[in-house]
């Protein structure tokens, strides 16, 4: 709901509240008055479409805060973009259509800047809904499996990346980064989807934070390394997809990009790196094979420079350092005792 209402023009101008508080400019009065009578059915109360900020309003909305938002702490106060006005257009955009008493035209009917105003609010309305349900696909193609290839390596693809290294790297140093990043077996999970871990310090650096206040759960500063949030998002396959569909629903580009992906858990913002000229292209090639992970782990070897000298010279330090940054763990110790292990022939 969020990211739709940022991508529509505002709504109201000013708040609407507790004077004092908020400004209550009539017509923005008006509006929230007529978004409330909308959702008559769950306030049990139905007010006056005057423009006032009356008594009565400033406690509807502090109730709606109280009981619908679950704030501890009402202000009585409905900002333009604030966290009250998304409940309020949230449970608008779910409400069903007012009912309509034909008498009332016998009587009295509404003037021209009223129905306007309805009107306008209407259209606004039907935008959220059009805009929730593009999210909603969004989200839905984001999870569709494209796989063409095979889902794992065999021996034959190993002595290949050999040789695409002019043989100059251990080929048990490559298998230690498949092994040591996604166990080796497969680049896929049982959704038939690439295996991946989404990293929300990075779509936080990548949204210019855009997204702290309303999704802290995936826009996050950095602390140490699988902080609680990474942890929780990343508990299993499922959770860390289910992430990244509603990061890319926010940002497709971002949330590929602050993704790790496949067999050897290549980070998406190193897609050019990996020889790709989009993202999009990035995407596609890790959700086919996993041959397509090792090509992109192939590339972003010969152009590292460093981390390539690291693998020539058995460097576990330097190859932890070069693949996975200063924050990495125990990573070499990880990829000196499995590459041991490999040349033992005990893995």
């Amino acid at each position: 709901m969020s990211n739709t209402l940022n991508a529509l023009p505002r709504l109201l101008r000013y708040s609407v509240g507790m004077p004092g508080k908020a400004r209550n400019e009539p017509n923005d009065v008006r509006i929230v008055q007529y978004l409330f009578n909308k959702i008559k059915a769950i306030v049990q109360y139905e007010i006056d479409e005057d423009g006032f900020m009356s008594f009565d309003m400033v406690r509807m909305i502090s109730q709606f805060q109280t009981l619908h938002l679950k704030f501890h702490h009402p202000d009585g106060v409905i900002d333009p973009e604030g966290k009250s006005f998304r409940g309020l257009i949230a449970a608008a955009v779910k409400a069903p259509p007012l009912a309509v008493n034909p008498f009332n035209f016998i009587h009295s009917s509404p003037s021209v800047r009223v129905n306007a105003l309805h009107s306008m609010v209407d259209r606004y309305l039907i935008n959220v809904r059009h805009k929730i349900a593009n999210e909603a696909i969004n989200q839905q193609s984001i999870m569709l499996s494209g796989i063409t290839g095979k889902t794992d390596l065999s021996e034959q693809d190993y002595q290949h990346a050999y040789e695409r290294l002019n043989r100059t790297i251990d080929i048990n140093i490559i298998k230690s980064f498949s092994i040591v990043e996604s166990g080796g077996r497969s680049g896929f999970n049982e959704m038939n989807l690439p295996l991946i871990a989404f990293e929300g310090h990075w779509f936080r650096k990548l949204t210019n934070k855009k997204y702290d206040a309303t999704h802290p759960s995936i826009s996050y500063q950095y602390k140490k390394k699988a902080q609680l949030e990474w942890q929780r998002n990343n508990r299993d396959q499922r959770s860390s997809w289910n992430i990244l569909a509603t990061a890319y629903a926010l940002d497709a580009n971002a949330a590929i990009k602050a993704t790790s992906w496949g067999m050897f858990q290549t980070m998406g913002f190193n897609y050019q790196m990996c020889g790709y000229k989009s993202v999009e292209k990035f995407l596609c090639d890790m959700k086919a094979s996993a041959a397509n992970h090792l090509e992109a782990f192939l590339i972003f070897c010969q152009k590292n420079v460093a981390l390539n000298q690291a693998m020539a010279n058995k460097d576990f330090y330097g190859m932890a350092y070069h693949y996975n940054g200063s924050d990495f763990g125990n990573y070499d110790q990880q990829m000196k005792g499995l590459y041991e292990k490999l040349i033992r022939g005990h893995a």
